[in-house]
């Protein structure tokens, strides 16, 4: 039998699992390619590179660049999304989960995500698939937010009339100020940003 670009010696099982290793090995590299160049510059061969394999073997996985990049940016964020959501539901006074929550998902390090995130929301200008994937995301955390403000008036430690409503506004204020440090360079740097979303989580959230 012939083998297949990725497939190895073996049970199907272990076959499905180098097949699922590669991806992900491709997906990652995509990614932090894309960070770097963009979407518009980022090449099949770039992400080969990285990796040190063919193109042959990352079109093998991902049919076009298009489909390549999509399921990069949807991979990422759900990653993201899952360490959120991982953080929530750590046992902890509710004021400082919250804080937890709100400390990951801002802009810190190089900014390798948040250049990311960016990139996406640009592309989901001219790309129904970015489009549903950023919408997705961005409400999932959003979601995330509000359970976690939710959870703080549940157990009495918070007052806060609309945990909906909150968070959707502190999200657009990160987000909004994240644009800022991360593509404006220089208009707000990581400190005045934290002391800003500090304050209007005390104005949103009361108590904790």
């Amino acid at each position: 039998m012939t083998a297949t670009a990725d497939s190895t010696d073996g049970s199907d099982e272990q076959r499905s699992e180098a097949v699922a290793r590669r991806r992900r090995e491709i997906l990652e590299a995509t990614c932090e390619t894309l960070s770097r160049k963009g979407v518009s510059a980022t090449r099949i061969a770039d992400v080969a590179r990285r990796l040190g394999i063919s193109t042959g073997l990352v079109h093998y996985h991902f049919a076009t660049k298009d489909e390549l990049l999509a399921e990069a940016f949807q991979f990422a964020g759900k990653a993201e999304l899952e360490v959120l959501r991982e953080l929530a539901a750590v046992d902890l006074p509710p004021r400082r989960r919250l804080n937890a929550v709100i400390e990951e998902f801002c802009p810190r390090g190089e900014f390798v995500s948040w250049r990311l995130w960016i990139e996406g929301w640009a592309e989901a200008l001219r790309s129904e698939r970015f489009r549903a994937t950023s919408r997705e995301l961005d409400e999932a955390w959003i979601g995330v937010l509000e359970d976690t403000i939710t959870a703080g008036v549940a157990s009495g430690d918070f007052i806060c009339p609309s945990p909906h409503d909150s968070a959707w506004r502190l999200s657009c204020l990160i987000e909004g100020l994240a644009i800022q440090l991360v593509a404006h360079g220089g208009t707000i740097d990581s400190v005045e940003m934290a002391r800003l979303v500090d304050a209007a989580v005390s104005a949103e959230v009361s108590g904790g």
